[in-house]
């Protein structure tokens, strides 16, 4: 072998040794930076992930499964109070309960007129007028006309006797006596002579002076002789 010969085997032999050492080399960097970086990374994570947490549970919303659960409690509640507020019914006032207590007395004279619509076997009894008047004496003044104008309409001759029982009630109203009085005289005669003769016999009547004045023009005034 020349000397050249072993020059080009030197440096041949010089480059291999250089490039074992290289990979060795690179070898142990790529192992040590591979290892290291999970094991720095890891310690990096672990130190900022409890404070994290700790801070995403001080300032944690509602879940929206959470909130869900409780919207249909708070609104059934709503709805609860709801309705217990609508069932109740406020307190009724003076002036509606004496309006109603006297609409069912306006009501019970209008029926009991109804029932004396037709004739009856019988008659009107004495009872059936008072009862008749009493229950008109509870209508409300300011609804008596129109109750007894109803009365006048409905009751026939047959009955009048129950009309008579207001008609000598004195102390009704003049205006209330005067209706059924001239309601009396346009009845068949012998609907009206004996509630005029009634009426004749008391002087305080209101139509005692209408009265003597009719008894006197027919010649039925008591005790008068005929002319």
């Amino acid at each position: 072998m020349n000397a050249k010969h072993k020059v080009v085997v030197a440096v041949a032999a010089l480059a291999a040794g250089a490039l074992a050492l290289f990979a060795v080399f690179f070898r142990d960097q790529s192992g040590s930076i591979s290892e290291g970086e999970p094991s720095g990374a890891s310690e990096t994570v672990e130190a900022v992930a409890p404070a994290d947490s700790a801070r995403g549970s001080a300032r944690r919303a509602p879940s929206a499964s959470e909130r869900a659960g409780e919207s249909p409690a708070r609104d059934a509640a709503a709805v609860a109070d709801t309705e217990e507020g609508e069932g109740e019914e406020e307190p009724k006032s003076e002036e509606e309960l004496r309006e109603e207590a006297e609409a069912r007395e306006v009501d019970a004279f209008d029926a009991l007129t109804d029932k004396w619509m037709e004739p009856v076997e019988g008659g009107v009894t004495m009872k059936d007028v008072d009862n008749f008047s009493a229950q008109f004496r509870k209508v409300p003044k300011d609804r008596r006309e129109e109750c007894l104008h109803r009365a006048l309409n409905l009751v026939p001759d047959e009955n009048v006797m129950l009309l008579a029982g207001i008609l000598m009630d004195k102390s009704q109203d003049r205006e209330l006596v005067e209706l059924v009085y001239n309601d009396v005289l346009n009845r068949d005669e012998d609907v009206k002579k004996p509630i005029l003769q009634q009426i004749f016999k008391d002087k305080s009547h209101p139509c005692w002076a209408d009265t003597a004045w009719i008894l006197d023009v027919t010649d039925e005034l008591p005790g008068q002789k005929p002319r």
